[in-house]
């Protein structure tokens, strides 16, 4: 193992795949379905500069009921996104970043009930859109090929960690 191996560098390409903590499009009373996961991917352009794209999913679930009626929705969300990262300081075996993301949120609404006339009355909305998003970001490394990250910031997860490869 090469212990002077720098976590970023010009060139070199790195694979990322985590698992959120807390996510923007879990709300409150909803209960998580899907945690946020997501894949990235990030090329070094520069000594300092990263560009790349995300791909993300999440779900959720808001149940309740009246009596002997109940109805609830059901939420995912899938993003789409091309990021680029600052990355501030490139120790031995640790990097700091700062990066921002522009993307599409593909959402998805579904209303059920157990009460067939009040489903009448409701309208699925039509969701997603573009998103902009920006976080913090910092990598050690464990191996030549293999780091640990963690990223905090508006993405498909308030706080993200996982694994990067190191390409």
């Amino acid at each position: 193992m090469n212990m002077t191996a720098q976590t970023f560098e010009n060139g070199a390409s790195y694979f990322h795949a985590g698992i959120g903590i807390l996510s923007p499009y879990t709300y409150s009373g909803a209960k998580m379905g899907i945690p946020p996961v997501h894949v990235s991917f990030e090329k070094g352009v520069t000594e300092n500069i990263g560009v790349g794209a995300l791909v993300g999913y999440t779900s959720a679930k808001y149940e309740s009921s009246f009596l002997t009626d109940s109805y609830s929705w059901n939420f995912s969300y899938a993003l789409i996104g091309a990021r680029g990262a600052y990355h501030f300081t490139n120790f031995d075996k640790a990097d700091v970043y700062l990066g921002g993301m522009l993307g599409y949120n593909i959402a998805k609404a579904k209303f059920e009930s157990t009460d067939p006339d009040l489903a009448q009355y409701v309208t699925e909305p039509k969701v997603g859109g573009v998103v902009f998003g920006g976080f913090l970001g910092a990598r050690k490394s464990v191996t030549d090929n293999l780091t640990l990250f963690g990223e905090v910031g508006y993405n498909i997860a308030w706080l993200s960690v996982g694994v990067c490869f190191n390409m």
